[in-house]
């Protein structure tokens, strides 16, 4: 008992100092202390879970939650949206859905229903058919859909649609080209993708000095000074730095 005694008030502490430095109302810290156990449990019912469930990091976790629990339930929603409301939006809202869960399928074939009309050429449509086309495993048609958008509009500054069109070359094996077009985005691309992938390049392509560089370059960026990792950086940041060793 007495350890549960001091399991809570040990609980409690860290609760109280929580409320102090977020600027909570001073009137929980008196809850906490005085309603041991009772008092941090009201604390994380009714101030940290409503704050979790409104960030961008509380809704991960808690669609995380739901993936789990129901894995069809946001591609559900958002096929009866498209269903309710036949319009661009709707139709790319659950076409990324069906990125997400690998029905490349699916998601070529909203993509190019909606590129009809006066979103023939739009940007967001064809640059989503391309991605959807790549991840089908068709990097030919996706060079192809990623030229259409250049074409269509040729002062388009897109890091995330350049970083695609060197993948696409990369696809298919087309090596030389795809080296020049990751050099030229680690010169500018915000975050770390497309240098860690440049360094694989360099690696497969038997330049592992260049490559070793490239690596250290990302372990170095992700430490810059006030810099915020997004989860895709952590993940190739993880991958250049199994590269380094």
């Amino acid at each position: 008992m007495r350890l549960i005694a001091l399991a809570h008030i040990l609980i409690g502490i860290g609760f109280a100092s929580h409320a102090i430095t977020t600027g909570r109302p001073h009137y929980w810290i008196y809850i906490i202390m005085l309603l041991p156990g009772e008092g941090s449990l009201a604390y994380v019912l009714f101030e940290l879970l409503p704050e979790l469930a409104y960030t961008r990091r509380g809704r991960a976790v808690v669609g995380g939650i739901d993936d789990i629990v129901d894995p069809n339930r946001e591609w559900r929603r958002r096929l009866e949206e498209a269903q309710q409301t036949d319009s661009v939006d709707t139709k790319l809202a659950l076409a990324e859905e069906c990125e997400r869960k690998a029905m490349w399928a699916e998601a070529i074939s909203l993509y190019e229903t909606a590129a009809k009309g006066v979103f023939a050429d739009d940007p967001a449509v064809l640059f989503g058919l391309a991605r959807a086309q790549l991840g089908a495993g068709e990097a030919k048609l996706a060079e192809a859909t990623l030229d259409r958008l250049r074409a269509a509009h040729p002062d388009l500054q897109n890091q995330e649609a350049h970083l695609l069109y060197a993948r696409t070359l990369e696809e298919q094996s087309r090596l030389d080209e795809a080296k020049d077009e990751y050099e030229a985005l680690a010169s500018y691309y915000v975050g770390l993708e497309a240098r860690t992938r440049y360094g694989l390049l360099l690696l497969k392509t038997g330049s592992p000095a260049m490559a070793h560089a490239m690596f250290d370059s990302v372990v170095r960026a992700s430490k810059t000074r006030g810099i915020v990792l997004t989860d895709s950086d952590r993940k190739w940041l993880k991958t250049a730095k199994a590269n380094l060793t």
